[in-house]
C-alpha cells in the first residue's frame, strides 16, 4: 500500500518495523523507541532507519487506525501531521496526552471529559508564508521541519474565505516584491473581511509602496493590511464578536482560532464560575472570556499587551448590559497577582500562553480564591501548573479537551479547580 504524499525517504538502513503507539509530538513509535512521522499505530512498515528517526520507504499492513487523508497536499504541508488516522481514535489520544500528562505529576482519578472536535475547515486564523521564487509566487504553510512553502489549491482546516483569497493575493503582491522574498503572513477570517498582516524584510514603505499596496486592498477586497507592523489601509473594521459583543482586534493580535472552540470554552468557564460576583480574567487578550463572564459578574481584566487591552476597553465602553470590566496591564510571568491582591475575587479564569503560567499558580495556591477556571493549549504545562494548585488545596473536578487545531498533535484543556482547603 503505498503512502500518499510521503516524506523523502533518508540514506539510513531499510528495516521492517511495526509502530506500537504515537509519540506525544505525533510521530509512530516503534517499542524500541525509533520515530517515524506520517505512521499509525498498528502500522507494519519497511523504513529507512537513521538512528532514533526513520522514514516510510513503504506500508506493508495498515493499522486499524489509518485513513486515506483527503487533502492532496497531506505528507508534504506542514499544516497538518495526522490526517492519515481517524478523527475517533484522534479524539481518544488527545485526551490520552492529557490524563498522561497529570498522571505524570501525580494526578489521577481526574475526570477527563470526552473530546469536543470542531469542525473541518473552521481556522479563522492562520500564519502562512509567501516566497517569490522564478515559477511565481508560493502562498502556503511551510513544509515540516523545513523553509520550504507548500502552495495549497485545497485545505481542510482553514476557512473558505481563507483559502479562496490565496490566489488572488499572490497575484496582486507579487510584482511588489523582489525575487526570492520570504513573506510572513498573519491572516484573520473577521466578520467584515481579511485582515491581513505581513512581515517583510528590507521592505521600504514609502508613498508608492504604500499606494500600491493600499490598491491591493482593494483588488482583494481586503478589511485591514498593516505591514511590518505598520497599517497601511482599513477599509473596514475587521470585527470579530466575542461573546455578542463586536471587537476590533490589533492586527496579529491572539485569537481563538476556531470560533465554535471559543464558545464551547466560554460556556465552560461560566459555568464553572456562575456564582461568582467579581472575577480575575488573567492573560485576557481582546476579552476571550471577559466579555463572557460580564453578563453576570464584575471583571477585572489583566494582560500584558497593551493593544489588546485597548480593544477589550473600547469595545466594552461600545456595549450596552455588561458588569463593569476594569483592565489592568501587567506582565503576570515576572508580577502575577499575589494572594493579597486575589482577595477581591471570587472567582479567576487563567488562560497562558504554552509556557504555562507557574508564579501565578504558586500565588493563586496561597490565596483564598475559591474557584478557577485554567484555559490551556499545553498537556505538560498545564499538569505542572495543576500539581502547584492541588498542593495548594484546590482540587482539579474536570478536564474538558478542546481540539481545534485538527489533525496536529496540539490540544487545549479546560481545567475547572474548586478549593477544598479554605484558606483566610
Amino acid at each position: 500500500m503505498p503512502l500518499v504524499g510521503e516524506a523523502p525517504v533518508s540514506h539510513g538502513a531499510a528495516r521492517r518495523l511495526t509502530i506500537a503507539r504515537l509519540g506525544h509530538k505525533g510521530d509512530g513509535e516503534t517499542d524500541d523507541g525509533i520515530f517515524v512521522p506520517l505512521s499509525a499505530p498498528g502500522d507494519q512498515i519497511v523504513a529507512e532507519v537513521d538512528g532514533e528517526r526513520a522514514s516510510i520507504a513503504r506500508i506493508v499492513t495498515p493499522g486499524p487506525d489509518r485513513v486515506d487523508a483527503t487533502c492532496p497536499h497531506f505528507g508534504a504541508c506542514g499544516g497538518c501531521a495526522l490526517q492519515h488516522l481517524s478523527v475517533g481514535f484522534l479524539s481518544d489520544w488527545k485526551r490520552e496526552q492529557i490524563a498522561t500528562a497529570l498522571g505524570q505529576r501525580g494526578l489521577t482519578g481526574i475526570e477527563v471529559a470526552p473530546t469536543r472536535v470542531m469542525p473541518p475547515q473552521s481556522r479563522r486564523r492562520a500564519e502562512l508564508h509567501a516566497r517569490v521564487t522564478q515559477m511565481g509566487i508560493k502562498i502556503g504553510f511551510l513544509e515540516r521541519g523545513s523553509r520550504v512553502i507548500v502552495p495549497m489549491s485545497a485545505c481542510d482546516v482553514l476557512t473558505p474565505a481563507i483559502l479562496g483569497a490565496l490566489d488572488a493575493l499572490g497575484v496582486q503582491l507579487e510584482p511588489l516584491l523582489p525575487l526570492h522574498t520570504h513573506v510572513a503572513m498573519h491572516v484573520l477570517d473577521s466578520e467584515h473581511g481579511l485582515d491581513v498582516s505581513l512581515g517583510i524584510p528590507d521592505f521600504a514603505l514609502d508613498i508608492r509602496s504604500r499606494q500600491a499596496l493600499s490598491a491591493m486592498a482593494a483588488a482583494v477586497d481586503l478589511a485591514r493590511l498593516s505591514v511590518n507592523g505598520e497599517l497601511i489601509i482599513m477599509r473596514r473594521e475587521p470585527v470579530v464578536t466575542i461573546a455578542g459583543v463586536p471587537v476590533v482586534p490589533p492586527p496579529e493580535s491572539f485569537l481563538q482560532a476556531v470560533r465554535e472552540a471559543e464558545v464551547h470554552m466560554q460556556d465552560l468557564a461560566c459555568k464553572a464560575l456562575v456564582s461568582t460576583k467579581v472575577v480575575a480574567d488573567l492573560f485576557a487578550g481582546i476579552g476571550t472570556f471577559a466579555f463572557a463572564l460580564a453578563r453576570t459578574a464584575k471583571v477585572h481584566a489583566v494582560e500584558g499587551e497593551q493593544s489588546a487591552l485597548d480593544a477589550l476597553a473600547a469595545a466594552a465602553r461600545r456595549t450596552q448590559g455588561l458588569k463593569p470590566i476594569s483592565t489592568e496591564r501587567r506582565d503576570l510571568f515576572r508580577r502575577p497577582l499575589l494572594a493579597h491582591e486575589l482577595k477581591a475575587f471570587d472567582g479567576v479564569v487563567l488562560n497562558p500562553p504554552r509556557p504555562g503560567a507557574k508564579a501565578q499558580a504558586e500565588a493563586l495556591a496561597q490565596s483564598a480564591v475559591p474557584a478557577l477556571v485554567y484555559v490551556s493549549c499545553s498537556p505538560a504545562s498545564f499538569a505542572r501548573d495543576a500539581r502547584i494548585l492541588v498542593d495548594g488545596g484546590f482540587e482539579l473536578k474536570t478536564v474538558t479537551p478542546v481540539d481545534q487545531f485538527l489533525w496536529t498533535p496540539h490540544i487545549e484543556a479546560v481545567g475547572i479547580f474548586e478549593r477544598r482547603v479554605k484558606r483566610r
